[in-house]
């Protein structure tokens, strides 16, 4: 697997889009509880909406294509599911934190089928095994704001999980910081109506 030793200051491509990331979005319930916790951060850092990653910040495609149909593909015959927080744990850092969420088989088994598809066709900015699914609340933000992001989370009724109905191919446009990420197109999971 190729790696690049930082994805905070890739150049955009020919795309558009510095780097790229394939993510379950939460529910409108959930984004509610998080929304408060990123606004406090008061982080510079481009961060994708409320989500649980699939398949971590990769770059290097050859074509935008290409890789949108390799998703397609997948995400068409994989059933959806419930993202359980059973046994979900948060946890902290120095300068950020977010809520650990347990690997079920048919979330992992669709981490596997992308990144098989995607590691050969793509440059990683992390290793991604084993699978860490995670919902980050807060990165790179000051002791005050992680002070006062743990007191938030302390608070927040994340209820007990998802539905992944879709995940989100996401690109960045720009570098980490000053840069933002988009959504380029969403992927419905089979059987979701």
């Amino acid at each position: 697997m190729r790696r690049i030793p930082n994805a905070d200051d890739q150049s955009d491509d020919r795309f558009g889009y510095s780097c790229y990331a394939l993510v379950f979005p939460v529910s409108g319930e959930i984004q509610e509880e998080t929304d408060p916790i990123e606004r406090a951060s008061g982080s510079t850092r481009a961060k994708i909406p409320a989500h649980v990653t699939v398949k971590g910040t990769f770059c290097g495609i050859e074509s935008l294509s290409d890789l949108r149909r390799l998703v397609r593909f997948i995400t068409g015959n994989t059933r959806r599911f419930h993202i359980s927080f059973e046994g979900a744990e948060s946890v902290w850092r120095s300068a950020g934190g977010g809520l650990r969420v347990p690997a079920r088989s048919e979330m992992q088994a669709l981490h596997d089928a992308l990144v098989a598809g995607i590691v050969p066709i793509s440059t990683s900015a992390y290793i991604d095994d084993p699978y860490w699914p995670h919902m980050t609340y807060v990165q790179e933000v000051s002791v005050a704001a992680l002070e006062q992001a743990l007191q938030l989370v302390a608070h927040a009724d994340f209820g007990d999980g998802f539905w992944a109905d879709s995940i989100d191919l996401m690109g960045r446009v720009g570098k980490a910081h000053g840069g933002r990420w988009e959504l380029i197109e969403q992927f419905p999971l089979a059987g979701t109506d």
